[in-house]
């Protein structure tokens, strides 16, 4: 850690001067919304909320874009790269959101210093007045030699830098400043590593260009390589490279390359006068790196671009608008609906591997987190947007022979759970989002289902479960495995039974009721079996191991958390248990907090009572939940928010619906906000109206659709995609709505 971090009772003292006095003298600057009624929503989200433990990126970007510039901590750090208390390094252009595992990116790393060129003074000593909206971060960096006001905005490939440095000496009237570019910096648990080569060359006293390749992180083992093109707005008085990790700056030389490679540039400058540094990226060269800086930046105006940004972001958090709730709870609910697309990351055009004029993106990280929640979402609300990704998924499996699970740098990565894609396209398939091939999704779907897989932790499926239809012991996390394959098979009976491919839609939902052969009635719980059918010994529901997404049974979970899930045949689900004792499980696991909503296999668990004809169970369960696991701040998720995922959870839980995925119907629950409405694609609403809705009144009554009567506990995709108005009636006490109609099940 570095020395200045670990400061003292004076240097707080001090800290706590500067940032009163900054603030006094309004050096920092846009610490107030944008006053604009249209950017209402943008306003509402906080970024930093869920940075820690919730691993959030909190700098700039837009919707899926290449480019997400943000601030980077001092080692270690999240995969984030984000620290509310760590010293920060500087700037890099190219983050995760959410993630856990090995870190990744972290490129290009941008740091504003005062006076002396050494490496070892870039953390900064303290920061102040930190501020983040949706296509904008701005923080004070605090050292000892001077401070720099450091503002970030962006577009889709490109940043703006503007930084405003300064000293306390008023006597003082210029200063020296400095720009530091680190081609080599990641985020990564071996950043040294983890480096392959890099190179940077000084072209003029303004401009930059250069390139870095990476290895390592969780995801992809091919490395990547990331271009850029790089110009500051005044020209410098030196500049110059250097060549090792930690060294004095003192090389004059105008390129270097290697490991453990930057340059930087010098300035003049008076007092509070500011520099900006505009940099592009790119996958594929240092050429195509500067067109998209020309094509995307074509001034140094700051606030035009913010604006730009703002008004991107505007658009899409306006699908939804919601009413009634409280301030703070209409903050967390935009905050969630921004973290749903921040990743995976848009690289159309940009795809070093094959040409293809289809839509590409990388990380997908992974596609076991989103399926579930933010994918429906998406579908619901951002259609468009969920087509591309489906075609670029397929892309993928043209050219690479395999749908992913995960996708990160342009490579396989480790599936979790399923082979969750087969979700997707179904998801896909029933609600008649159109706009890509069927047909070839039913390839790809087929293969996954049949294929022979080279590896069935980076595509396909495991053999023993074509063979033997479900995963004995001996394969890590093969019971989990065989809940999620069974549901997947589920999934490709409805892609064949919509192509008119009978004969394989039934033999695919027979295959679907696989994940009984793993049900122990003498435990009561889905437990392991070996190759012969015989029950593992010493059942126990909870963690064995410390490092629990290893199993040894289950992913990411224990007996408890997968005790629910069945998602295509729950009234079948429930018959192997028994009904009443099907509800004493619920009850107890509710009671002795055995769910873990911060994680994805206990998404549907509180939601599982709708098929005992108890939605009221349902919405006591999940209003519980969001009120003790969702709070307000940079610790307000109850875990890691892989890619959006858990915020896509709670946006649904805030509304009272919640996607079945990969079929086409929603539970109806308990809305927290009076009205919401969704804004749809053929440029209707769907409006939910809430009467009485509060901490006290979270069981429905009674409902009407557009003035009818209706008593089912769900809502099928056709319904809501009619719009209209769904009026539920709420009260403080448990109703007989939706006790006679359960939601749709294979069997009963």
């Amino acid at each position: 850690m570095h020395i200045y971090f670990n400061v003292n009772q004076y240097t707080n003292m001090i800290s706590l001067l500067r940032s009163l006095l900054l603030a006094i003298s309004g050096f920092c600057l846009f610490v107030h919304p944008i006053q604009s009624q249209s950017l209402q929503h943008v306003n509402l989200v906080d970024p930093f909320w869920g940075v820690e433990g919730g691993n959030v990126f909190p700098g700039a970007c837009l919707p899926f874009s290449m480019m997400r510039v943000g601030p980077d901590a001092e080692f270690p750090t999240p995969t984030s790269g984000y620290s509310s208390t760590k010293p920060i390094v500087g700037f890099s252009h190219t983050h995760l959101s959410g993630t856990g595992g090995g870190g990744r990116y972290g490129n290009i790393l941008l740091t504003p210093t005062v006076g002396s060129l050494l490496l070892e003074n870039r953390p900064s000593l303290a920061r102040a007045n930190e501020y983040a909206k949706p296509g904008y971060y701005s923080t004070t960096l605090q050292r000892k030699d001077g401070d720099v006001h450091a503002e970030l905005t962006s577009t889709h490939k490109t940043a703006l830098h503007k930084y405003q440095f300064y000293t306390w000496n008023k006597n003082q009237d210029s200063l020296i400043a400095n720009v530091l570019i680190d081609v080599s910096h990641m985020i990564s648990r071996n950043p040294k590593d983890n480096v392959v080569d890099g190179s940077i060359t000084i072209l003029s006293p303004t401009k930059a260009e250069g390139w870095g390749k990476f290895k390592g992180g969780w995801g992809g083992e091919l490395p990547y390589q990331i271009f850029f093109s790089l110009l500051v707005d005044k020209p410098t008085f030196s500049s110059g490279t250097w060549t090792k990790f930690g060294a004095a700056i003192d090389s004059t030389s105008s390129s270097v390359s290697g490991k453990g490679v930057g340059g930087f540039f010098r300035f003049k400058l008076a007092q509070k006068e500011e520099v900006k540094v505009k940099v592009a990226i790119s996958y594929l060269s240092t050429a195509q790196a500067e067109t998209n800086l020309n094509q995307e930046m074509k001034d140094w105006d700051f606030e035009k671009v913010r604006n730009q940004a703002a008004a991107v972001w505007a658009e899409r958090l306006g699908k939804i608008q919601v009413k009634g709730g409280s301030p703070e709870l209409q903050s967390m609910f935009y905050s969630a609906l921004y973290h749903t697309m921040i990743m995976p990351t848009d690289v159309t055009g940009e795809n070093p591997k094959w040409e293809s004029k289809e839509p590409h993106f990388w990380e997908h990280y992974c596609i076991w987190d989103v399926f579930r929640c933010l994918m429906p979402l998406h579908t619901l609300i951002y259609p468009e947007q969920q087509r591309r990704i489906i075609r670029g998924l397929l892309d993928i499996y043209k050219n690479k022979g395999w749908l992913p699970d995960a996708w990160v740098a342009g490579d396989y990565a480790d599936i979790q759970g399923g082979t969750n894609a087969d979700v997707v396209l179904a998801d896909a398939l029933v609600k008649n989002l159109g706009g890509f091939d069927k047909n070839l999704a039913f390839e790809a779907m087929l293969k996954n289902a049949d294929g022979t897989s080279w590896n069935y932790k980076r595509v396909g499926r495991n053999a023993y479960y074509q063979k033997l239809g479900y995963c004995p012991e001996n394969v890590v996390c093969g019971t989990s495995m065989t809940l999620e394959y069974s549901y997947n098979d589920f999934c490709m009976a409805q892609a064949a039974k919509i192509l008119g491919k009978n004969n394989v839609a039934k033999s695919y939902l027979d295959k679907s009721l696989n994940y009984r052969k793993l049900f122990n009635p003498e435990v009561g719980f889905f437990w392991s079996k070996d190759s012969l059918g015989k029950w593992k010994e010493n059942f126990t529901p909870k963690f064995t191991r410390p490092d629990h997404w290893n199993g040894p049974h289950f992913y990411e979970g224990n007996a408890y958390h997968y005790a629910a899930y069945a998602p295509h045949d729950m009234r079948g689900l429930i018959n192997l248990y028994g009904q009443k004792q099907f509800e004493i499980l619920l009850d107890s696991i509710f009671k002795y907090e055995k769910v873990d909503v911060g994680n994805e296999p206990s998404f549907l668990t509180p939601y599982a009572y709708h098929w005992l004809g108890r939605p009221d169970k349902s919405a006591g369960a999940v209003r519980g939940l969001l009120k003790k696991d969702f709070k307000p701040g940079r610790r307000g998720l109850p875990g890691q928010d892989d890619s959006g995922a858990l915020s896509s959870w709670y946006i649904w839980g805030m509304l009272g619906l919640y996607p079945v995925a990969g079929q086409d119907f929603y539970l109806l629950c308990s809305p927290s906000f009076k009205e919401a409405s969704l804004s749809l694609e053929n440029g209707k609403a769907f409006t939910m109206q809430a009467t009485n809705p509060s901490a006290a009144n979270i069981y429905v009554q009674s409902a009407t659709l557009n003035g009818q009567a209706f008593t089912k506990s769900w809502i099928s995709h056709a319904e809501i995609s009619r719009g209209g108005t769904l009026k539920l009636v709420m009260g403080s006490k448990p109703s007989a709505f939706g006790k006679n109609s359960f939601p749709p099940s294979l069997t009963n």
